[in-house]
């Protein structure tokens, strides 16, 4: 069988790892080039899809791997619990693992080996963008996408976690559906306890 060399929205995002919404920001920002076919419809080449992983650093969805990892670095002890309980799903489909500070993100990055990682940048007595681009500057995560957890709505501090290597700003207080469609899942609404 033939290997696919145009892909949609949807075959990119989950590629990528990431949300339609992200995709749509990248050909917005003309990080991410598209080709529109007779038809209207938007496809992107695998050879482009691949190069623009290469030089952004995201790591390529495997789908032998299985569940996708994701690592909560969060200081409030009460937004990780909630955090784990809005992961907390019987479809097999996720591992998730909350951590409080620097040191512990630090040793979980290298035995978790996360595809995710949802980043308080205000941790105490750390710097988030000094985390951050630690991640992204190791050879062995630098793959991992970044998802910035903040209470800022400074446009400025916004840039400037971005430029440091996280993909998005997903701002508290948390909107489940905003975080999960910045990580490119689908929300199904849930009580949680």
């Amino acid at each position: 069988m033939a290997k696919k060399t145009n892909l949609s929205d949807e075959e990119v995002a989950a590629l990528l790892m990431a949300s339609p919404v992200t995709v749509c920001e990248w050909l917005q920002q003309g990080r991410l080039h598209v080709h529109i076919d007779m038809g209207g419809r938007r496809l992107f080449s695998l050879q482009d899809v691949h190069h623009f992983a290469r030089e952004q650093s995201i790591g390529l969805s495997r789908p032998d791997r299985g569940k996708l990892r994701i690592l909560i670095v969060e200081s409030d002890r009460r937004i990780s619990r909630l955090l784990m309980n809005l992961f907390d799903t019987s479809s097999g489909t996720l591992e998730v693992c909350a951590v409080h500070d620097a040191f512990e993100a630090g040793r979980k990055m290298l035995a978790f080996r996360p595809d995710v990682v949802l980043l308080d940048f205000h941790l105490p007595r750390h710097d988030g963008f000094e985390i951050c681009r630690r991640i992204k500057t190791d050879p062995a995560s630098q793959g991992v996408r970044i998802i910035a957890l903040t209470r800022t709505d400074d446009v400025a501090l916004k840039q400037r976690i971005l430029m440091a290597g996280a993909e998005a700003c997903v701002p508290k207080p948390l909107s489940s559906r905003m975080l999960f469609e910045t990580i490119g899942l689908s929300f199904e609404p849930r009580l949680i306890s």
